[in-house]
């Protein structure tokens, strides 16, 4: 789900080129169900923490940023990390 205003993304957009075209690459994911708890709520996991990988965390609830790596997959509804 994408998570900022038209204004805000237009803003990104600017900020980094071809920021809008991987949103919507993002958001036409096909990620597995989390084996948990089952729900399809889940995000890819992101580890690069940099300034385009920040706005794309606040853009959209398809990634998950982890500096660590605990998993390939993160349950938005339950928080765990899943491969």
């Amino acid at each position: 789900m994408i998570r900022v205003t038209q204004e805000a993304m237009e803003q990104l957009e600017k900020q980094y080129p071809g920021f809008k075209e991987q949103v919507e690459r993002f958001e036409s994911m096909k990620l597995p169900r989390c084996p948990d708890c089952g729900s399809g709520n889940t995000a890819s996991v992101v580890v690069a923490i940099i300034g385009r990988t920040l706005a794309l965390d606040c853009a959209t609830t398809k990634i998950h940023l982890d500096p660590k790596g605990w998993g390939s997959y993160f349950c938005n509804r339950c928080k765990r990390y899943f491969n």
